[in-house]
């Protein structure tokens, strides 16, 4: 732990601010503090402390933990923000970095002959010694963009073995303990440890403070339900019976039982019976069945005679409707019955237009044929714009209408 402790204390002091510095000293003195312990300490307010921790957080240096603590006479618990070290994680953050610098600057390996060693004063440009030997001047070599005298310097932009070299010499420290922690034995180190190993802070009169009582909200048990401390059975009764079967105390006590849920959940008549019949849709709803006292039972029969009365109402509105739409439909027929009868008479009309017509002839003919021969039917039409037409037509129109046989 030692060398944990001095590593830290080494690294803080080369890369960190003094109140960086004094934060992780407190914390490695006092083992855990509380934000406003450590702010006295400080000599600060908790919101510049809180940004100085915030920082050394990210690095990895030091851990934030909250707690719910109680303070007497207020029945509300409030968070407490606690600080400590956890020297494993620290150990590792640093070895990180350390890492990933060396690979940088080993990954920016430049070769000899394109270090750019010659650089301009006046217009910063940077040239290599085999770009400037065309251009040669009596002050030395010129730089080829605005003609002024360049300056050599061997280790302006240093890379490669030389940087890495210089890189280890200054991170020498570290390099040399990171082996004897790695040999070394590290305990974890959390909150609850540290707080036991913690030292108090001893304040002075003026800046005393309530103490407060810890809370425990089941948080270091990870299956834990807040709100939910006890929810185990409280007691368990067993009885122990000879008989193979209930008991008629348990026969008993389950038939009031059921018959008390059946009393809740039965349904009200308006919504148990139809309003039209006054039957049941279970057609099991009875009194007696679901256990009803007399007087209950008088009180739904009351409420079935007033039933009764309003579903015999129905029937008879039921019944007028029913006559009326009869005699409606017996209009209609009627009404198709006289359609039919003024078609027919139509129909006749148009038959009226044909006439019988006696066939005429010679004296002789009708003589000899009068017994043996019938009159037949000629058909005659009569057309008014026929006798309209020319005498040709009217010619023709004769020949038509009479038809006679010979």
């Amino acid at each position: 732990m030692d060398l944990a402790v001095t590593l830290i204390k080494a690294v803080m002091r080369a890369f960190y601010s003094t109140r960086d510095i004094l934060v992780v000293d407190a914390l490695i003195l006092h083992e855990a503090l509380r934000d406003d312990d450590l702010a006295y300490l400080m000599a600060i307010n908790t919101k510049d402390l809180h940004k100085i921790c915030g920082k050394l957080r990210e690095d990895r240096f030091l851990t934030v933990h909250t707690r719910s603590e109680l303070r007497p006479g207020n029945p509300r618990p409030s968070n407490r923000t606690w600080y400590y070290i956890n020297y494993r994680h620290t150990i590792d953050a640093i070895k990180w970095r350390v890492y990933n610098i060396d690979k940088e600057v080993q990954g920016t390996t430049v070769p000899v002959n394109e270090k750019k060693e010659y650089f301009c004063s006046f217009c910063k440009a940077e040239w290599t010694a085999m770009e400037v030997l065309d251009s040669v001047g009596p002050e030395g070599f010129l730089c080829h963009r605005c003609r002024r005298p360049l300056s050599f310097e061997a280790d302006r932009n240093a890379g490669g073995h030389e940087q890495s070299t210089r890189l280890n010499d200054q991170f020498k420290f570290i390099s040399e303990l990171l082996p004897k922690i790695d040999a070394a034995h590290i305990p974890e180190c959390d909150f609850d440890r540290a707080l036991s190993k913690a030292r108090p802070v001893v304040r002075d009169a003026t800046h005393q403070r309530a103490a407060t009582i810890p809370v425990d909200d089941g948080s270091s048990r990870p299956m834990a339900v807040r709100g939910l401390a006890n929810v185990g059975p409280q007691s368990i009764a067993v009885n122990i019976s000879t008989s193979d079967g209930p008991s008629e105390a348990e026969k008993e006590a389950e038939r009031l039982r059921k018959e008390k849920i059946a009393q809740q959940n039965a349904l009200p008549s308006w919504m148990s019976n139809s309003t039209i019949t006054g039957e049941s849709f279970s057609a099991t709803a009875e009194a007696g069945s679901l256990g009803l006292s007399k007087e209950a039972a008088g009180g739904e029969s009351k409420s079935n005679l007033v039933d009764n009365s309003a579903t015999t109402q129905i029937d008879d509105i039921f019944e007028k409707i029913k006559a009326e739409q009869a005699a409606m439909l017996a209009r209609e027929a009627d009404a198709e019955d006289e359609e039919e009868e003024e078609e027919y008479e139509e129909e006749e009309e148009e038959d009226d237009e044909f006439e019988d017509v006696m066939a005429t002839g010679d004296a002789s003919r009708g003589e000899d044929s009068s017994d043996d021969r019938a009159n037949k039917r000629v058909k005659v039409e009569e057309t008014g714009a026929a006798k309209a037409d020319s005498g040709n037509e009217d010619e023709e129109d004769e020949d038509e209408l009479e038809f006679e046989d010979v």
